[in-house]
């Protein structure tokens, strides 16, 4: 994040002029009209008691004149370049402050982005502990609860490697050719644990397989922050549909619910970083979401949705 000493600065360097823009151009001209006038009536009485005659009284009109331009001239010359020099001085102020801002903001995003993944982390590991739980009271562990556990185990490595290389300002992974029909599917199983998606009743609707080359562990982050956040919309009780489909050129995933949706005034500032209207959120659940569309070159829109709640839809190319 930005420094409070380097806020400091830039606000007492970049304070603007008690005198408001309109208000200097007129001071400068009324100025220059004030000094004019004053030149020409005493140099007038000047040149008047000089001269001998009408012809001396034009020669020295004349070159009173030539004086005046060449004085002007030069005063409009320092003037300029007086205020051209200020004009670029706060140029690259501006550039040097934009530039080191860029830097805290890659930064503080960095640190978001983490939280993020440790945000995720919990999530992945409350199916686990519910799961863990489950397999003690049994004699003999059930073949699909041990599958749900080996991928929140296979998922929590790659979310752990996330977060080390964070600091390297690398995102997790490489891009990769993997099934996102099966990806949507197993996220929806272990959305399914979690406390808030549990009562639900989740649908998938989409085609049996459709490979996909990008980073499958944020697909991963997406689809579970999506379903936990439509179970959480629904008051954990509520119908909530996961669809995959392709557009044209583009590969389409949109989370539905039956929620009361989102209001059309609140859709683009629920996705700042941060923002929550939960009394228990930290606002980290989307960013996910803009990361996942970001790094693959994707778009995010929030619609409403059939079922009556919200849709979250992400576009991607193929």
């Amino acid at each position: 994040m930005l420094k409070p000493e380097l806020l400091r600065e830039w606000a007492d360097n970049s304070r603007p002029s008690s005198l408001e823009p309109s208000r200097l151009p007129a001071i400068l001209t009324v100025t220059y009209l004030v000094m004019g006038f004053i030149y020409i009536f005493f140099s007038g009485k000047f040149a008047s008691s000089l001269a001998k005659s009408i012809g001396q009284l034009e020669f020295i009109e004349r070159y009173k004149g030539y004086a005046f331009i060449i004085v002007s001239a030069v005063c409009l010359y320092l003037l300029s370049t007086w205020l051209l020099k200020r004009i670029h001085q706060r140029e690259q102020m501006i550039h040097d402050y934009r530039d080191k801002i860029v830097v805290a903001y890659q930064h503080s995003m960095a640190g978001l982005f983490a939280s993020s993944i440790a945000h995720d982390i919990n999530n992945v590991m409350m199916g686990v502990d519910f799961v863990a739980g489950g397999l003690n009271s049994q004699q003999v562990p059930l073949e699909d609860d041990l599958v749900i556990l080996r991928k929140s185990i296979e998922n929590l490595k790659q979310l752990a490697n996330s977060l080390g290389q964070v600091s390297a300002r690398h995102f997790s992974g490489s891009a990769e050719a993997f099934d996102l029909a099966a990806l949507a599917r197993e996220s929806i199983g272990i959305a399914a644990l979690h406390n808030k998606v549990r009562n639900c009743i989740v649908d998938y609707s989409g085609p049996e397989s459709l490979i996909f080359t990008g980073r499958k562990i944020l697909f991963s982050q997406m689809l579970l922050n999506l379903i936990i956040n439509a179970g959480d919309a629904t008051t954990h009780r509520g119908k909530i549909l996961v669809k995959l489909f392709t557009d044209n050129s583009e590969v389409v995933i949109e989370v539905h619910d039956d929620g009361p949706g989102i209001p059309e005034d609140m859709r683009e500032t629920i996705m700042q970083p941060l923002f929550t209207t939960k009394t228990d959120g930290h606002g980290l659940g989307l960013i996910s979401l803009d990361v996942c569309a970001k790094v693959h070159k994707g778009s995010v829109r929030i619609k409403q949705s059939p079922m009556g709640g919200a849709a979250f839809e992400m576009r991607l190319p193929k």
